[in-house]
């Protein structure tokens, strides 16, 4: 065996002693809390976006979850979309989120997308939310058909604005030009449409279906983005495929390759 197959030899058996060692019960080693500049709690599920390294691709937390700190937000994607992250309660599963366009006019704020949830994304509404149709640059109000309130602030040429707790039964298309559904919390309802969509909407994130095996075996889920697989990781310091029960870990798996490489 040449000198360099040793030296590598050895580096890897010294990875493999500090990894069993890297037993971290709060944090588990791999899966560390962190806070954002604005002081946001950032833990599992949730991961930071703005750390990952995209040459050690490896995270963990649910994909999906990565959130963007900056000194000022922290930024959730869902279907391409930004949200600003204004608060997580880990207890109850719940995240409060704002729409990004709606931040740019607190006055008078305007959505100009539905908040559209992603299949893959284990994330649901919540109860505490209810939902606003907003109807943009009508010729005419639809009161004639239903219920809608005037949101003056957004009138432009003529034409005015107005929104809708309940779907309206009639083609907007005829009157309005765009339409767009806005959900919100029925508490920040009461203060006012406006001051309500600058409050933001409530989901809750349940378990993710690839996650449960992990979950059930007091891992943390996570996730390699070059080899498009889920990882577990697990409170002694391993870092496992399906659930820390398991006997084999990715260590492990690394040294037989390791070998084959070296002995073959």
């Amino acid at each position: 065996m040449c000198p360099t197959q040793l030296f590598f030899i050895s580096l890897f058996f010294l990875f493999i002693i500090n990894s069993s060692k890297a037993d971290n019960t709060t944090s588990f080693g791999y899966c560390p809390s962190s806070v954002c500049d604005n002081g946001l709690n950032i833990s599992y599920p949730f991961w930071r976006l703005d750390k990952y390294n995209s040459d050690s691709p490896q995270y963990c937390g649910y994909p999906g979850f990565g959130i963007n700190c900056s000194q000022i937000d922290s930024i959730l994607y869902i279907s391409g979309d930004s949200y600003n992250v204004t608060n997580i309660d880990y207890s109850v599963y719940s995240i409060n989120l704002v729409d990004i366009d709606a931040l740019d006019n607190k006055i008078c704020p305007r959505v100009h997308h539905n908040v559209t949830l992603d299949e893959d994304l284990p994330l649901k509404y919540s109860e505490l939310d209810l939902f606003v149709n907003f109807y943009y640059n009508c010729i005419h109000s639809p009161n004639s058909y239903n219920i809608a309130y005037p949101f003056d602030c957004l009138n432009s040429n003529g034409n005015k604005s107005y929104h809708a707790e309940e779907e309206e039964d009639f083609d907007w298309t005829r009157i309005c030009e765009k339409k767009v559904v806005v959900p919100v919390t029925k508490d920040g309802f009461t203060r006012g449409i406006g001051a309500a969509m600058v409050e933001g909407f409530l989901l809750h994130w349940v378990n993710a279906t690839e996650c449960v095996e992990c979950e059930a075996s007091q891992g943390r889920c996570g996730y390699n983005n070059s080899t498009h697989e889920s990882l577990c990781y697990c409170k002694d310091g391993t870092v496992k495929f399906d659930n820390c029960n398991t006997k084999e870990n990715i260590i492990a798996l690394s040294l037989s390759a390791f070998g084959r490489k070296f002995f073959i």
